[in-house]
């Protein structure tokens, strides 16, 4: 096999005080076929690639930066590179210009990455050069890459394809915007590149060779010995400074469990540990009613529940979640009122009751005085009578 160069990546940071560019690397993962088409005519340019990209909340398509591509074709004549996918030896071909090399053609695939809170864009750019004249198709795509996201190893972002006839130059540029909070995934992400190409006088592919520096192949080479070769290649994955799974840890620290909330509360305590996923921990207690109604500390529970509703609101998950949200947080009052003696447990899960019934109808913990006061004929004498001193 005939070894490249290491490849020329475009490194040039987003305009903006938190961007950050990102040298597009990687593992090894699961192969995908190229889906450019060979011609029915070999004298004709292939049909383009019909990547689609899988529709998914928080992910948007953008206009992509046509700042990040380079300015006119590339040429492999200034480069000294050696071609990734090379013809037969002794193929008669048109070259761009006297050179060295085999004739044949090098893909090149760069990426940018800048962050701004939750928020994350992707610009991602592919490029096919040749050094002699031919037909080809292409196609860039953004591949999820986190583990345990229900989108891994599916197509997120497609980019405009491109074909050329009778050229030896062509790219594809795309871009996409990342919600954090809404989207589940997105920490770990890769470029794909779909390639189809097609000799214009008879010439065979030898086939597809050592590629540049932070590429590699996600598919067999498709045609070897043909006039026709098809293949895709990839980045690797790439982190975009999203920590992985925040969906997962906050259905974590909301389910009815009390082992879900004592893991909340811990947490809670060392919010520092967590920051990377910015989650809102902000809460007004019990909103529309005492904390600590008749004595009974309900401000805990409270603020469990608040991070609960306000979290998945912004994870735009809120309807479906809120009947639990709701039974977890009547769960932690009678928690509460457990943990008293056996006399005053009767007033506590009273209004345990009244604080959760008012999150199921309005939403929010929204409790009269008059409704306190029923709950305050069920203390015993000695109590209400230090309730009411108090």
């Amino acid at each position: 096999m005939r070894r490249t160069r290491t490849a020329r990546m475009v490194s040039r940071a987003l305009a903006s005080t938190v961007a950050t560019a990102v040298v597009l690397l990687g593992a090894v993962g699961t192969a995908l076929p190229a889906h450019a088409q060979a011609p029915a005519d070999p004298g004709a340019a292939p049909a383009p690639p019909s990547r689609t990209a899988v529709k998914v909340d928080g992910l948007t398509a953008t206009k992509a930066d046509g700042a990040k591509r380079p300015a006119g074709p590339r040429s492999t004549m200034n480069k000294g590179d050696t071609a990734v996918l090379e013809l037969d030896a002794g193929s008669a071909v048109r070259m761009v210009a006297a050179a060295p090399q085999a004739a044949g053609c090098t893909p090149y695939i760069s990426g940018y990455v800048s962050k701004s809170g939750l928020m994350v864009r992707i610009d991602y750019l592919a490029e096919i050069v040749c050094n002699f004249y031919l037909a080809g198709a292409g196609q860039a795509y953004l591949l999820e890459r986190t583990a345990g996201s229900p989108y891994d190893g599916q197509v997120v972002s497609v980019a405009t394809p491109f074909t050329f006839y009778n050229g030896y130059y062509g790219y594809s540029l795309g871009a996409v915007l990342i919600d954090g909070a809404v989207y589940d995934g997105g920490a770990v992400m890769e470029v794909g590149f779909d390639i189809g190409l097609q000799t214009l006088n008879g010439a065979t592919w030898a086939g597809c060779f050592a590629l540049p520096a932070g590429h590699r192949y996600l598919s067999p080479c498709y045609g070897v010995g043909t006039t026709y070769v098809s293949v895709a290649v990839g980045t690797g994955g790439f982190a975009t400074g999203l920590a992985p799974g925040r969906l997962d840890l906050l259905a974590s620290w909301t389910q009815i469990s009390e082992s879900s909330s004592q893991a909340f509360h811990s947490a809670r305590q060392n919010q520092a540990a967590y920051a990377a996923y910015q989650f809102d921990w902000s809460h007004d207690y019990c909103t529309w009613a005492p904390d600590n109604p008749l004595g009974f500390s309900f401000e805990r529970s409270c603020i469990r529940h608040d991070f609960g509703y306000r979290n998945y609101k912004a994870a735009q998950r809120f309807p479906e979640n809120k009947p639990r949200l709701d039974s977890a947080f009547y769960e932690d009052l009678k928690r509460v009122c457990a943990g008293y003696e056996a006399a005053l447990q009767p007033p506590c899960y009273a209004l345990a009751w009244l604080y959760y019934e008012a999150t199921v109808i309005f939403g929010r913990v929204q409790v009269t005085d008059e409704q306190i006061a029923e709950a305050a004929k069920l203390m015993p004498d000695s109590a209400a009578a230090k309730t009411q001193s108090a």
